[in-house]
């Protein structure tokens, strides 16, 4: 009788192995792409011809005629021998922002203080009396020194006196109002700077209706506030214009607890097709709350498993923190945090597996950032690693090598360096401008490097950012003057993984993303040229044809056109 139950049992066991292993060989994609050029991104960079998606997920790569053989009853597109990428992972981004300005007036063509008023005057022509008209993009490196004097509520007081306007600059760290808006934010001749931010004042000091830094909460206290309903349209609008730049998944620093809710019930919805790494503040509420809880994954669409502060600010705007002074109104600038934040931050995120992020723009900044981590980790080693430094404009030799030995991810800002390339000799001294934009260096010390577009602030577009990476030289200009780091520019290989394997490795996600690969989401860009094997000017006429996520197309171009900006 033993005998024979333990036959049985072999027998069950066979017969269920055997289940497991014909289940397996039966899968059966629900979609095959074939004939075209697809840069797996694996260690070899193998090229393949077709690919295959079963449940969200690569199934195989191989021959189309292999796949196509194997799996007939697949449904088949055909890419017609266009290129395929894995899908961009952006690893800087503010969702909710350029959600918000997708109502708002486009200023950033805009290269006058007149064309600006002229824009708005125009909104105003054909809205109500008592409307807010909002604008983003203008940009003070597109107005000469005459213009820049003139900002004033005085200019904007010409359109309307009725209408409430406010105008968001490019970088989003100033906020022009005409007297509409600045009477509803009680301000006047007597009202302190508050902390990490400033009030513009005339010569008779008189608020001019120019608000800095943290004093812009003072305007976006009184803005309007919309619905959840309405705040969920906006945010799938937002997603759908991602979608065109074959944007995936982005690291969003810029997180709040009102917004992360959202998030949540959209995907909860399917209302959110996107992958989010969520990059909650270092400090506050939010931060509390995750601290507390731990990290957590939301049904493979949000990730919350980092926390990030800002160090500094931007160097044109005189608030990166440097060890050497500013050409003009000489100072270093008190950082936005200071390195009891960072060690505070860094220690509790320690504990919780929590990864950290800090944004360095300065030099001072990233030695100081260095010190706080470092000292901080001798105390309580990090679970998790893969500490992230954003921005990175400025490196000494010194800190190049602790870089390295703390094995931390290098995360730059193409665009901004290139700006900050162009008025280096204006703010500081020549010669401390050469640590500034060590991309190749960076890239060959720590074998890694990525890279994001930091929309809505600058160019919503990779292939522009992979175009600086690997050209060194900027599209634009504020004075159509020539800006270039050709000495530390990358391949396009490389400017490529910046925004895919790279960047996937970053947020923790090497196993399932990032390459196109056997087991890994179907997450791709199909594309109008071969811009890997092409001189990196074919990233600028290069066009987005599709981008699919989970082996489904979120995004079609019926009529190709150049995206650039």
């Amino acid at each position: 009788m033993k005998a024979f139950k333990a036959q049985l049992a072999v027998k069950l066991l066979f017969l269920a192995l055997f289940c497991v292993i014909l289940a397996s060989c039966g899968k059966n994609p629900e979609v095959i792409y074939i004939n075209g050029k697809i840069y797996t991104l694996d260690k070899n960079n193998t090229v393949v011809e077709a690919l295959a998606v079963y449940e969200g997920k690569i199934l195989a790569t191989g021959k189309s005629s292999e796949l196509t053989e194997k799996y007939k009853d697949a449904k088949v597109i055909d890419l017609k021998g266009k290129t395929v990428v894995p899908g961009f992972i952006d690893a800087e981004a503010n969702l909710m922002e350029f959600s918000k300005q997708l109502s708002l007036l486009d200023l950033r063509n805009a290269r006058s203080v007149d064309e600006i008023v002229n824009i708005v005057r125009e909104r105003s022509k054909t809205s109500k009396p008592d409307d807010w008209i909002g604008g983003f993009g203008w940009d003070e490196l597109k107005l000469n020194e005459k213009d820049l004097e003139r900002l004033h509520h005085s200019l904007l007081d010409n359109v309307s006196t009725t209408q409430s306007i406010y105008l968001v600059n490019a970088l989003g760290n100033t906020t022009w109002v005409n007297k509409k808006v600045l009477d509803g934010t009680k301000v006047n001749k007597d009202t302190p700077d508050p902390e990490n931010g400033a009030i513009g004042f005339d010569e008779n000091n008189n608020p001019n209706g120019l608000f800095y830094e943290a004093a812009q909460e003072l305007v976006i206290n009184i803005l309007p506030q919309p619905s959840e309903q309405e705040v969920m349209s906006n945010i799938t609008r937002g997603i759908n214009e991602l979608f065109k730049y074959g944007i995936t998944e982005i690291n969003d620093a810029n997180i709040t607890e009102q917004g992360l809710s959202v998030y949540k019930k959209m995907v909860d919805d399917n209302k959110f097709p996107i992958r989010l790494y969520a990059m909650i503040p270092g400090k506050g509420p939010l931060f509390e709350k995750y601290i507390s809880s731990g990290p957590e994954e939301y049904k493979d669409r949000i990730n919350v498993k980092c926390v990030s502060l800002e160090y500094d600010g931007y160097f044109e705007t005189q608030d990166a923190a440097m060890e050497n002074d500013y050409n003009e109104d000489p100072k270093r600038m008190t950082p936005f945090n200071d390195d009891f934040d960072i060690k505070e931050m860094t220690k509790k995120a320690n504990e919780k597996d929590f990864q950290i992020s800090v944004k360095t723009v300065g030099d001072r900044a990233l030695t100081q950032t260095l010190n706080a981590i470092e000292s901080v980790n001798k105390e309580v080693k990090s679970k998790a690693g893969r500490t992230r430094l954003e921005y990175l404009e400025f490196v000494t030799p010194a800190d190049m090598q602790r870089i390295k030995a703390m094995e931390i991810i290098p995360s730059i800002r193409p665009e901004v360096t290139l700006t900050d390339k162009l008025i280096l000799n204006e703010m500081i001294k020549p010669e401390n401008g050469q640590n500034l934009g060590l991309w190749s260096n960076l890239l060959k010390q720590n074998n890694i490097i990525i890279s994001g577009t930091d929309f809505p602030y600058h160019t919503i577009n990779p292939l522009v950012v992979m175009y600086y990476l690997s050209s060194g030289l900027a599209v634009d200009t504020a004075a159509n003057r020539l800006t270039n780091n050709t000495a530390q520019k990358l391949s396009v290989l490389d400017a490529l993984k910046s925004f895919t394997v790279y960047s996937a490795f970053a947020s923790f996600a090497e196993e399932v993303k990032g390459t196109l690969e056997k087991d890994k989401f179907a997450d791709m860009v199909v594309l109008s040229d071969d811009i890997v094997a092409s001189d990196p000017a074919v990233l600028l006429k290069a066009k987005i044809l599709m981008t699919i996520i989970r082996g489904e197309v979120v995004y079609e171009n019926k009529s190709p056109g150049a995206l650039l900006y």
